[in-house]
């Protein structure tokens, strides 16, 4: 079954490991990108807890989110984002993130 990575750590790659079916993230890291700001503008809830709540998923520990089917969550979130799946929310979150950071500090492009 396919993992979903997002970490950019290579000595790591991902497998098609079949004993292996959630995601394989740090929670604490996506709930750092998945801001409310990201949340309220790309999808129809306030939080990332709430979209977790509302799709049946709990992420109150580590073990609890890496336990989340990818094809269910891919599912969840093309159903109530404007994103085709998962790995495309995060990477979009993640440079959501990174806009709203230089934004904050005032940087601008050459």
């Amino acid at each position: 079954m396919k993992i979903l990575e997002t970490k950019s750590d290579y000595s790591n790659p991902p497998t098609d490991d079949s004993s292996v079916n959630g995601i394989q993230e740090d929670v604490d890291l996506i709930k750092n990108y998945l801001t409310p700001e990201f949340m309220k503008k790309y999808t129809v809830f306030s939080c990332l807890e709430d979209f977790l709540n509302s799709a049946g998923f709990t992420s109150a520990t580590q073990q609890d989110f890496e336990s989340i089917p990818i094809a269910v969550m891919d599912a969840w979130v093309q159903q109530n984002s404007k994103f085709m799946n998962w790995t495309e929310m995060v990477s979009s979150a993640g440079d959501f993130y990174f806009e709203t950071q230089m934004k904050a500090i005032k940087f601008k492009s050459i």
